[in-house]
């Protein structure tokens, strides 16, 4: 069975995609990146783009019924890899360990420096 997850604390889709889907006891969340619920981009700096994906991460995982504790893999995309070591600071804040695996991939990304994305387990 699939269910369709969304959170109004997350960036709405810009295009034909759901924030997030269950299937079984997973959930995966659809690439976020430093956006309000409104869409708009926030975050004058590198850091603040990296709470905001990750506060938007966290709001789909939430309307879930997951959070970080339970994610598996996080996806990273990056616009400069130089961005990396404030990337990594600020997941070793905001993660759980055990941390999920990640892969980290440089992006061509537009008028934004970071998007994540993540697979969770649901518990029930």
């Amino acid at each position: 069975m699939r269910t369709i997850v969304s959170s109004p604390d997350a960036a709405p889709p810009v295009g034909p995609y759901s924030q997030g889907v269950i299937l079984d006891n997973t959930l995966y969340v659809a690439g976020q990146g430093p956006f309000d619920d409104k869409g708009d981009r926030v975050g004058d700096t590198f850091a603040d783009q990296v709470h905001r994906a990750f506060d938007n991460l966290e709001a789909v995982a939430r309307a879930a019924g997951t959070g970080f504790e339970h994610m598996a893999k996080l996806g990273v995309f990056l616009a400069n890899m130089d961005d990396f070591p404030v990337f990594n600071r600020i997941a070793g804040e905001r993660l759980v360990a055990p941390y999920p695996v990640r892969v980290t991939v440089p992006a061509s990304l537009r008028g934004f420096d970071i998007e994540l994305d993540g697979i969770f387990y649901v518990p029930r």
